[in-house]
């Protein structure tokens, strides 16, 4: 998406120098000019086609993503309650193992 935003800025900058550095005899008559306009047409319509089913799929991403807010939200209390263990007493202080074990365990 970034590089297609890019692709439109670049085109539009094209097209505003070649109009601001030609006359008024040359806009109506120079071929590169309308050459450059019917191409960046073109290359933007592809692009807002692009654009338009990437935002697509960022709306299904994002759906997606927060349908695991609460299953990232009950791991990271888990997480913390764990690791704060052994601030209670020093004998809760787990191997990376036993954390990992009990992690899945709570999960599951």
């Amino acid at each position: 998406m970034a590089a297609d935003a890019a692709t439109l800025k670049d085109l539009e900058n094209n097209i505003l120098k070649l109009l601001s550095e030609a006359t008024l005899e040359q806009i109506l008559d120079e071929d590169t000019l309308i050459d450059v306009l019917e191409q960046s047409k073109k290359t933007s319509t592809e692009i807002n086609e692009r654009m338009a089913q990437s935002k697509i799929v960022e709306v299904e991403i994002n759906d997606t993503r927060n349908l695991y807010t609460s299953v990232a939200v009950r791991g990271s209390i888990l997480y913390f309650v764990i690791a704060d263990m052994g601030g209670v007493d020093p004998m809760y202080q787990n191997s990376l193992v036993y954390f990992k074990s009990l992690f899945n365990k709570a999960i599951d």
